[in-house]
């Protein structure tokens, strides 16, 4: 898994955003509800709320370990993403149209640039403020996703999303965010594992856009991730090209991850090799280190 965030994850395919990246039925991509996706969204963000009641404002300055913005900039991050997701969902910023004008060649270096101008447009830093405006912006997001009643496409910075996989993506947005800056004051962060699986079962449609195609050129491979209790599916790596898959098929390696440990390393915020140690992600297959190889494949933010 990238290790990004929609800075973002955002975690997996969809319809794609540039060549190569093959559609799969919508059948094949829906893995969650958009109730079960905001349901998580509001428990997820209430627990980053409830975090950022625990500081105070003299912790704004804080460094995140790992990225290159204050504990502030962290927090502002989530809710002008929340609301950026929002104005795509309803329309009130046309995605296609932002995207074709940052004109960068990756998914991922495009929405690490919209995203940064997002976040520089909204220049709200205290915390005591930036916990209400969370809420508010979960709140606004949600009325825009239940606005809309064909249930279609979403254009946004990355490409064409679905309703599910945008929301499953904000979840891991609040999730990961939340241990970063949980970690920047000193404080324990919990990550429901029921919530991890949703957002890996959601978001693995997005997982394409972030294979990097210089690095699979002359790859050819099938991985099938089997998180546990949880979602299963097929990265497809073919020379250049990347696509995601239902699971169940043939495959040439297998990852079995218990969602937690998955969604942090997969987004670079513990060691990968811990998990590893620890049994909680396996590999086998007949050429199992594939699995070794993964990360260099796919690109970051």
């Amino acid at each position: 898994m990238p290790t990004t965030d929609r800075t973002p994850a955002h975690s997996q395919p969809a319809v794609p955003a540039r060549s190569g990246r093959a559609p799969l039925a919508r059948s094949e991509r829906v893995a969650m509800t958009i109730s079960d996706g905001l349901d998580a969204l509001v428990r997820a963000a209430g627990s980053t709320g409830e975090l950022l009641a625990s500081m105070g404002d003299n912790d704004r300055a804080l460094p995140v370990p790992g990225l290159a913005w204050t504990v502030a900039e962290t927090a502002a991050h989530l809710v002008a993403l929340l609301r950026q997701s929002a104005a795509f969902a309803s329309g009130a910023r046309d995605g296609a149209a932002e995207r074709a004008a940052l004109r960068q060649p990756g998914a991922a270096a495009r929405m690490a640039l919209g995203n940064a101008r997002d976040l520089e447009r909204f220049d709200e830093r205290r915390i005591p403020v930036l916990r209400p405006l969370l809420a508010s912006a979960v709140d606004e997001y949600a009325t825009a996703i239940n606005g809309r009643r064909d249930g279609g496409l979403i254009e946004t910075l990355l490409g064409q999303e679905t309703p599910e996989a945008m929301t499953a993506a904000l979840v891991g947005e609040q999730l990961v965010h939340g241990f970063d800056l949980a970690r920047a004051v000193g404080r324990r962060w919990s990550i429901d594992p029921s919530a991890a699986r949703l957002m890996l079962a959601g978001t693995a449609p997005l997982l394409a856009h972030f294979v990097d195609d210089e690095a699979i050129r002359h790859v050819s491979a099938r991985i099938e991730v089997r998180i546990v209790r949880g979602a299963r599916f097929t990265l497809v790596l073919e020379r250049g090209r990347a696509a995601v898959e239902p699971g169940g098929g043939r495959c040439d390696c297998w990852i079995r991850a218990q969602p937690v440990p998955w969604l942090l390393t997969g987004f670079g915020r513990v060691n990968r090799w811990l998990p590893l140690l620890r049994g909680q992600i396996l590999a086998g297959g007949r050429r199992p280190w594939i699995a070794a190889r993964l990360p260099s494949y796919l690109t970051s933010i």
